[in-house]
């Protein structure tokens, strides 16, 4: 951390290349003399610089350090104390650089790269009253030589593992420049990164005492505000701000961010629209007013904005793959193919791929679905990626009820990755399709090997037992495990109906079954409440809701075969 915080704040170069120093390098012939000595003897001096090396060079360096150390107390050369300074913090010992770096500031005043290593060292000491002198000259320096040292300055602090500390040592060097508005600001910027909300917004207020149109002060205070978790508070400040500056743009988005961030997605949306109308060509501005559009479920105007960024000839490629989601949320697959299939390159090249496949497959194109899908694989580096892919291709082929080829895939897949608990899951499911119970049991106990508290393992072998076998007692307890650690997730309160009702435990079934299906009106889940609904003499109640579920899902095969029981 410390090293980071030093390479992050040394703008200036450590030696006349201007190339950093590499942790361990000896020191250039004829460095080490003349030297001056003060009055220990160059023996003594030479002894130490001798060990330090050697030791460093075995790899011993908390002893080197030592030596170094030591040398650097017995001469005025600040080289040693540098090379002392480095050689600790490379160690992983800032309590040792801390004395070399002071060393290194006593010989050498004007270095101000010494005065930066040193008010690094001291805030990671937590001594920010000691470090705030020395960044103060710092800024003054960078100010001097550059024209801005403020964000310097952050970014170094910004590192820091004692935030409390780095606030405090900024905030005294601010104080320092009473009159500073930019350097409050400053301070706001760092306790945001680290993570002292409320801090920010007292800087950022300082800001605006000193000048109430800077606007980053306010944008700062607000998302301190946020941060602190008054969001309500810092929402009403934004939209009073962009009230009072209505033709900043930068301003408005910022604060239609915000109102995205708090879910506030119809505020957000008129906040784009406005900042749209004033820069129309915005590609990033259009792409996220597609989105978003999306988000609410508005597919004209998302399409609308998104054949927008087509024309900007910026982020051609994300805008196509989500003007194929759009197609394919709105039910028109051929058009969600042809978006897919132009998108070549970015982020969603490879998912634009597999949706295609996955597409081709639904509207009977399988054949060709399949050789999309292994061509994806075969491209694809990643093993989650791969994994991926065999789930899709195994979900299409089960969708298909060709569940033998699907057997086959997943063979092939947990060949290659063995033991997986994603593809052995899948398979589970594929061997129940094919009543292969002993194959289902055997996937979902391998899962349990290696994730006994597995919910959804759980869940799946308990409620396949119960429904399967005679081991209602067995899948009482596995459905039990699960329910523990998900209550209201619906699947498994189904499970845990439907294994009480196979127990014969009727009452309690009903309760857990339509609490299951008032969350989700699933056709597994309307079969278990028909049939229970049906033993316990509520057959008018049973009917309507299998008829209702058919009507919903009219090829779930669980809900044919359970009206075939019921109505012969």
């Amino acid at each position: 951390m410390l090293c980071g915080m030093l390479a992050a704040c040394s703008g200036m170069p450590r030696d006349n290349s201007g190339e950093a120093h590499e942790p361990w390098l000896p020191l250039a012939e004829g460095h080490l003399l003349p030297l001056e000595i003060d009055d220990n003897g160059v023996a003594d001096l030479f002894y130490e610089l001798l060990v330090g090396e050697i030791a460093g060079h075995m790899g011993q360096l908390q002893v080197s350090v030592a030596h170094y150390l030591r040398a650097a107390q017995r001469t005025r050369n600040p080289e040693v104390a540098e090379r002392a300074t480095r050689i600790a913090l490379f160690s992983g010992d800032p309590e040792a650089a801390l004395p070399g770096a002071e060393r290194w500031l006593a010989l050498e005043p004007d270095n101000q790269e010494a005065r930066q290593v040193l008010a690094a060292l001291l805030v990671n000491a937590g001594r920010p009253e000691d470090a705030a002198p020395h960044l103060l000259q710092v800024l003054e320096y960078l100010e001097a030589m550059e024209g801005e040292g403020l964000g310097p300055l952050v970014n170094m602090l910004a590192r820091s593992q004692q935030g409390d500390a780095a606030v405090t040592a900024l905030t005294l060097v601010a104080q320092a420049r009473e009159n500073d508005p930019q350097a409050y600001l400053a301070v706001a910027r760092l306790a945001l990164r680290q993570d002292l909300p409320l801090t920010a917004v007292a800087a950022a207020e300082q800001a605006l005492v000193l000048d109430d149109h800077l606007l980053e002060a306010h944008v700062l205070r607000a998302r301190g505000l946020v941060q602190a978790g008054d969001q309500a508070a810092a929402l009403q400040a934004m939209d009073q701000l962009v009230a009072r500056y209505p033709d900043d743009v930068d301003l408005r988005v910022t604060y239609a961010r915000m109102l995205l961030q708090a879910d506030h997605y119809d505020d957000a949306r008129r906040q784009f629209e406005q900042a749209v109308q004033s820069r129309p060509g915005d590609a990033d501005l259009l792409y996220t007013l597609g989105l978003l559009n999306i988000e609410v479920a508005q597919y004209e105007d998302a399409q609308r904005y998104l054949e927008r960024v087509l024309q900007t000839g910026r982020r051609i490629p994300e805008a196509r793959y989500y003007l194929g989601r759009i197609a394919e949320a709105t039910g028109q697959p051929e058009q969600a193919i042809r978006f897919y299939e132009q998108v070549s390159r970015g982020e969603h090249r490879h998912e634009s791929r597999l949706r295609a496949a996955l597409l081709m497959g639904e509207m009977g194109q399988v054949t060709h679905a399949r050789e999309e899908l292994s061509a994806l694989r075969q491209r694809l580096d990643d093993p989650i990626e791969r994994v991926r892919v065999y789930l899709a291709e195994a979900s299409l082929l089960r969708n298909i009820r060709d569940y033998w080829a699907g057997m086959d895939l997943l063979d092939q897949g947990l060949r290659e990755y063995p033991d997986n608990l994603e593809l052995l899951y899948a398979r589970a499911l594929m061997a129940e399709r094919l009543e292969r119970i002993d194959q289902v049991e055997a996937d979902l106990t391998l899962i349990l090997d290696q994730d006994p508290d597995n919910p959804a393992a759980l869940n799946a072998l308990g409620y396949i037992l119960t429904d399967r076998t005679d081991r209602h007692e067995e899948a009482y307890g596995y459905i039990r495990r699960a329910y523990a650690q998900r209550p209201n997730d619906a699947a498994i309160i189904d499970s845990m109906g439907w294994v009480l009702y196979r127990l014969g435990r009727l009452e309690e079934a009903e309760i857990y079954l339509r609490r299951a299906y008032d969350l989700m009106e699933d056709g597994e889940i309307a079969s278990n409440l028909a049939a229970l609904l049906w033993d316990m003499g509520a057959q008018q109640e049973a009917l309507d809701i299998l008829h209702r579920a058919l009507e919903r899902e009219p090829d779930h095969e669980r809900l044919h075969r359970l009206r075939e029981r019921l109505v012969p």
